[in-house]
């Protein structure tokens, strides 16, 4: 079986008995692949060091149909990403974003997913500090539109009516998006805003030239959202970056 070659990205690694390393890759071509590399743990160099999490590069691989794991032949690495080791919040920001793809992503081609993880992943990687958290969350919610739940912001998810500009409704986390002010009656879901809203749409859209206001909210915000809609459950990274933030001013 001759070995196909793909664009990939190194999400996580495990140890397998004593030389080898389960990896697993999101792929350009092949979706998420399970690969066994045969013989690289204890080995130094520069070809140990191409194969840290988050990395991207050019994985050569045995696909064989009907497999959980392949075999790799080689994993060329372009972008070590050795950046987001640098701070917590970029290390949690990209973890999160990691375990997000991984729990939701199957073998089939997703070309579109693989091009926003990378955006995601050098966009928290090179931001300034200051703006590392709003990047995370831009990396996440970024996953969950490329998987097309973005929820939705414009209008009233019960209703349909336009939201107006200073409308103050709730987040219906079951529907998906936002109550508008007379359909919110009643719900228990968090309040949301012209600015809230304004905020979300442009994480979704990759804008992250201001840090966001009230982080702790826009974290429960989108790990609810994740966990209800695309994953299942809880991120535990998304736990570890909640406890990464600094503490929020008494009111």
């Amino acid at each position: 079986m001759a070995p196909v070659s793909t664009k990939a990205i190194l999400l996580r690694a495990h140890p397998y008995g004593e030389t080898s390393r389960v990896l697993r890759f999101l792929t350009e071509d092949q979706g998420l692949l399970g690969v066994m590399a045969k013989g690289v743990r204890g080995r130094g160099g520069k070809g140990a060091t191409a194969l840290s999490t988050f990395a991207s590069g050019i994985l050569t691989v045995y696909v064989r149909p009907g497999r959980d794991l392949h075999t790799m032949q080689d994993f060329a690495c372009t972008r070590l990403r050795g950046g987001l080791a640098s701070s917590v919040i970029r290390f949690g920001g990209a973890s999160s974003i990691s375990e997000l793809v991984l729990a939701h992503v199957e073998t089939e081609p997703h070309p579109g997913l693989y091009r926003a993880m990378e955006s995601a992943l050098d966009r928290l990687e090179t931001v300034p500090e200051e703006l590392a958290f709003t990047a995370a969350l831009a990396g996440l919610w970024g996953i969950v539109g490329s998987f097309g739940f973005a929820p939705e912001l414009v209008t009233c998810i019960r209703c349909g009516e336009p939201l107006d500009a200073e409308e103050i409704g709730r987040f219906d986390l079951a529907a998906g998006g936002v109550l508008c002010a007379r359909c919110a009656e009643g719900s228990p879901g968090p309040r949301v805003g012209p600015l809230a809203r304004g905020q979300i749409q442009a994480l979704l859209e990759s804008r992250v030239s201001d840090p966001v206001g009230h982080a702790r909210r826009h974290l429960a915000l989108v790990s609810d959202f994740v966990a209800y809609h695309v994953a299942n459950r809880p991120l535990r990274s998304l736990r570890f970056l909640g406890e990464a933030l600094p503490p929020e001013p008494e009111a």
